[in-house]
């Protein structure tokens, strides 16, 4: 039968796809070896303009983009208790008269993609942290070029594909899938299983989909509760260089404390840092799972 492929459809600057990654960590610990996650870039902002009120659009589009912006603020934050991740706001600024658009987001995971596939994931991770916690203006290209750089992609390849044309064409691709699948609202989940599909038009938490894989497999794809030890930490934060303590309680279905105790000795040698709420790895980490 194979796996269950989770596809995704989505875009970088949006909030509640960032709130869902503990529902896709605890899936994927909770369904290891039978899941596969793909993900599609939908675009959301087209121009800025399409989401701000009359009187915003009837102000000089200086302050009318800014009140947009602090708007757009204060809908990210009432989304905070939404999966526990943190929201940080201050100073948010992802607009301007210049930076109209979230597609160039869009084409930036695109062109990591095109880069380095393996590492495409965590570079949409990374944008969403540095354009929801640090508050970066991630719509300028020196912004992306840094989430690049942090993420271990070759800047001069990374950007080649910015500017060839490459990127932009996977996105418009992109564009055109979601719009045959009739999708009008994000995020957006199609789960498959073979040949059997169902598509989930709603912000979607671990029981639905796993519910949605059960039905499609027969029963044959089933979820089983992942065990809190410092081999599955060890996992996990290879895979995620860049993760949350919330996440990891929901991949482990572990406490923060116990989260922490078992963290304790990575964070001690270096190996961890910690800070918002997020832990990230170190070159000392990569250096001794290599070794």
């Amino acid at each position: 039968m194979g796996k269950a492929i989770i596809t995704t459809f989505t875009a970088p600057m949006m909030g509640l796809s960032y709130k869902s990654e503990p529902v896709f960590r605890k899936l994927e610990t909770h369904f290891e070896g039978q899941i596969e996650f793909r993900c599609v870039m939908a675009g959301l902002v087209r121009d800025v303009s399409d989401f701000m009120t009359p009187e915003e659009r009837s102000m000089e589009p200086e302050t009318g983009i800014r009140r947009y912006c602090q708007r757009l603020a204060q809908i990210y934050k009432s989304e905070e208790s939404i999966g526990g991740l943190p929201i940080h706001m201050d100073g948010f600024r992802l607009f301007d008269e210049e930076h109209r658009s979230s597609y160039p987001l869009c084409i930036a995971y695109e062109a990591a993609k095109l880069t380095a596939p393996e590492k495409a994931e965590a570079f949409l991770y990374r944008l969403r942290y540095a354009t929801i916690v640090q508050t970066r203006q991630t719509t300028k290209e020196e912004e992306l070029l840094q989430v690049a750089k942090c993420t271990g992609l070759d800047e001069s390849a990374f950007s080649g594909r910015l500017h060839d044309g490459t990127a932009a064409a996977e996105f418009q691709e992109d564009l055109r899938y979601t719009r045959s699948l009739g999708i009008r609202g994000l995020p957006a989940y199609l789960v498959q299983v073979g040949e059997r599909r169902v598509l989930i038009n709603a912000l979607a938490g671990f029981e639905t989909i796993a519910h949605a894989i059960r039905k499609l497999s027969y029963g044959r794809i089933l979820p089983k509760k992942a065990k809190a030890d410092h081999k599955r930490v060890e996992t996990l934060l290879q895979r995620h260089p860049l993760i949350s303590r919330i996440e990891l309680c929901e991949a482990l279905s572990a406490c923060e404390d116990e989260i922490r105790a078992l963290l304790r000795p990575y964070l001690d040698s270096g190996s961890v840092t910690e800070e918002n709420g997020f832990y990230q790895t170190t070159e000392l980490f990569s250096w001794k799972k290599e070794s």
